[in-house]
């Protein structure tokens, strides 16, 4: 499966239902970025995809199916969390938006 593209993000820091979501875009050089404005790195090996974000330990590691990949995240200093992502062009009816009380993607 091609990873590189664009994905709309979903994350749920503490994994109580409450998804945040924001764009991601894939790079095949193995780089990516977010509408959050951070970066960072990812690797997809045996039908697993992990990224990494830039200058920070947070790490979010999950299973490709079809044009999703589901998972888990860690900021490794007491964040834990489940999210999933949606390849661009998959329909959803899932609306959540960043509020500005919840922490970013990044566990900010």
């Amino acid at each position: 499966m091609a990873v590189a593209g664009n994905w709309t993000l979903f994350y749920d820091w503490g994994c109580d239902g409450s998804y945040s979501k924001t764009t991601m875009t894939v790079n095949a050089t193995g780089t990516w970025t977010n509408g959050e404005g951070v970066s960072g790195l990812w690797v997809q090996v045996a039908g697993m995809f992990m990224f990494t974000f830039n200058n920070s330990e947070t790490t979010y590691a999950g299973n490709l199916a079809s044009k999703s990949i589901t998972g888990i995240s860690t900021t490794f200093t007491g964040l834990k969390g489940c999210f999933y992502m949606l390849q661009a062009g998959v329909p959803t009816t899932f609306t959540a938006e960043r509020v500005a009380d919840k922490l970013n993607a990044q566990g900010k």
